[in-house]
């Protein structure tokens, strides 16, 4: 009896974090969109050259490919959790090793994405990389 508490309680544990990590891949999905959202408005205020223009491009692509690998890897690790929990005796370390797995990769492509902006401000001029600076001052202290 007890035995099949401990199985419901983590079948139970299971199935919301799964649906935990559906709702962070909306979550993911969103912040790939704000963040190519700000690299269009930040890109249209600088006037970048023509060569600026296509790497701002690249670094979208980059981006959302960034954002698409991370949604991949989820998913697998979500299957992985799964089929674990799914057996008749499940390996409780070896689901929560795969669950702090997941939450430890979870802010990966965010990370990612800011750093491949990080790359793209190397391409820009003093006067553009100043005016750069100026706006994400104005947005960190805006309310």
């Amino acid at each position: 009896m007890k035995r099949s508490i401990i199985y419901a309680f983590l079948t139970v544990l299971l199935v919301g974090l799964l649906v935990g990590c559906q709702i962070q891949g909306n979550l993911m999905s969103q912040s790939e969109k704000l963040l190519i959202k700000m690299i269009n408005k930040t890109g249209g205020k600088l006037d970048l050259d023509g060569n600026q223009k296509v790497q701002l491009e690249q670094l979208k692509m980059d981006i959302r490919k960034n954002f698409l690998e991370g949604q991949k890897e989820k998913e697998e690790a979500a299957l992985r959790i799964k089929e674990e929990g799914m057996k008749e005796n499940p390996d409780t370390q070896k689901v929560s090793s795969l669950l702090q797995g997941l939450l430890r990769n979870e802010m990966e492509p965010m990370s990612r994405g800011f750093d491949l902006r990080l790359d793209f401000q190397s391409n820009l001029n003093d006067i553009q990389k100043k005016k750069l600076t100026q706006m994400m001052s104005k947005w960190v202290t805006e309310d």
